[in-house]
């Protein structure tokens, strides 16, 4: 257990660069996400004390860090998947970021759209094919307070985003849920329309986390 809990030092390069708000490297990254655990008596049980917990030095410099790198992307996963109340606590273009991150550590070719010109797609994600080619979905990201539910309007005008890309499907993703009309516009083109709430999006991080 003291093993576990140990933290990691980073370099005096990597504080550095944390201090002057500079890009740390891959490695930099990762030692931060492993040095950033809870200490044994900060936690409250003896059964939250069996696995890993990470401290708010985490999310602040997920939300101020220019994207996430690859080699941490399962790092950020498992974090969120352990704290799912904290995605509420995300810049928007962070949980853009952690979506596209779930979506190609299950197979996907992603490309994250430039942040003030998304044209309503925030994520462009694609399955590869042996017999088709490849399956474009088309990603929309909603980071909404539970109270907020997503509307019908973000809904139709990704069907008409899909239509004009001719992507196979568009997802709506959100943090909250849908409203009842959301869902009964959805539900008339469902093989074209895809709408996924935060128990669908903590269910993929666990599954994720679980492999």
């Amino acid at each position: 257990m003291d093993e576990v809990f140990t933290n990691i030092e980073l370099s005096d390069s990597a504080i550095k660069k944390l201090f002057l708000d500079e890009d740390l490297t891959d490695r930099e990254w990762a030692a931060l996400f492993r040095s950033d655990y809870l200490q044994p008596s900060d936690v409250a049980s003896e059964e939250e004390a069996s696995c890993v917990l990470y401290g708010p030095s985490t999310l602040s410099t997920i939300n101020s860090a220019p994207f996430l790198f690859t080699d941490i992307e399962s790092e950020a996963i498992s974090y969120f998947a352990k704290h799912p109340e904290l995605l509420f606590s995300l810049h928007p273009r962070r949980f853009e970021e952690l979506v596209a991150s779930i979506f190609k550590t299950n197979g996907f070719d992603v490309e994250l759209t430039p942040e003030s010109r998304d044209g309503g797609v925030d994520v462009f994600a694609v399955r590869k094919d042996g017999i088709s080619g490849g399956l474009l979905h088309l990603i929309e990201c909603k980071r909404y307070e539970p109270s907020n539910k997503v509307g019908i309007g973000v809904v139709q005008r990704l069907l008409g985003v899909v239509d004009h890309h001719r992507a196979t499907k568009g997802l709506v993703i959100t943090t909250s849920t849908f409203s009842s009309d959301a869902i009964s516009f959805a539900s008339q083109s469902k093989y074209r329309l895809g709408l996924n709430d935060y128990s669908d999006l903590t269910k993929w991080m666990r599954d994720i986390q679980g492999k």
